[in-house]
């Protein structure tokens, strides 16, 4: 493997044009040959030259297990690659395989490009519908919202007291909420939590209801300060289902989900420009 690597390396170093041809009889031979006919080369060929070499020997080397399993068979592969060929004839071969190879990348880009679309597009038509959902779910009012401290046998509980009417046309067996409790003149909340109830014989079209929630004691809720007497509960309304228990509206469109379209946005940049080049 070592005595190939160092093979495929020398010949990125020499190269050439004119009648004078690569003999691989020898790894003397490869070594003067290749030599013999860099000497000839103008600085712009030699590149070329080099950049078909490149080519042809990654051409035949394959897999890396291949190349581990018999690295000497695949070190023979690329002498008789090069063997007897001009540098003439070495760039012609070995631009027909970057050719060759530059299609397949660009093939790959445009059925890439495609795919991404669908994708972006799937995400766009979601954070719309989520946009469209936050207009629908103010008919699902929280008409009051309380948060506090009650003591129970054990200890104090939170509590979450929410009124909420239903002024949608169907009946909603569960709500989904996003809570942040707060202090007025403090920038940061205390808590910003989601939660969400499953409404015991649901809530139809016209009714108010109001529920003392319990929130998880482990949960971030029972971190509120139990000493404040400034809390404030602004609650919003993320998601309701119906009846069926399906989403009637959902207004989720995730940070995840944000940063996945900024991603392919980006990505679907990037393959335009492979497919340019």
């Amino acid at each position: 493997m070592k005595k190939l690597i160092v093979m495929v390396a020398l010949m990125f170093l020499v190269a050439g044009c004119g009648d004078k041809k690569v003999d691989s009889t020898t790894d003397e031979s490869l070594k003067s040959s290749l030599e013999a006919v860099k000497s000839s080369l103008s600085d712009e060929k030699k590149k070329e030259f080099e950049d078909a070499i490149q080519a042809l020997a990654f051409s035949e080397i394959g897999n890396i297990f291949e190349v581990a399993a018999n690295p000497d068979g695949m070190q023979r592969k690329i002498k008789d690659k090069l063997d007897g060929k001009t540098a003439n004839e070495i760039i012609a071969e070995g631009n027909l395989i970057i050719a060759e190879r530059k299609k397949k990348e660009r093939e790959q880009a445009l059925n890439e490009i495609e795919e991404t679309k669908v994708k972006i597009a799937e995400l766009e038509q979601k954070r719309s519908a989520a946009e469209k959902a936050k207009e629908d779910l103010k008919k699902f009012n929280v008409v009051r919202s309380r948060f506090y401290f009650q003591k129970s046998s054990f200890m104090e509980e939170a509590v979450i007291e929410l009124t909420v009417k239903n002024q949608t046309q169907q009946a909603v067996s569960r709500a989904y909420f996003q809570g942040v409790l707060a202090s007025p003149g403090r920038s940061v909340p205390w808590v910003q939590d989601s939660f969400n109830y499953k409404i015991a014989g649901g809530l139809e079209p016209g009714e108010q209801v109001t529920w003392k929630l319990s929130p998880n004691m482990f949960g971030e809720w029972i971190k509120a300060p139990k000493d404040r007497k400034d809390l404030v509960l602004t609650v919003t309304v993320t998601r309701i289902d119906g009846a069926d228990e399906n989403p009637i509206y959902d207004s989720e469109f995730s940070k995840w989900d944000k940063e996945k379209l900024e991603e392919l946005n980006t990505r679907l940049i990037g393959l335009k420009k492979t497919v340019q080049n």
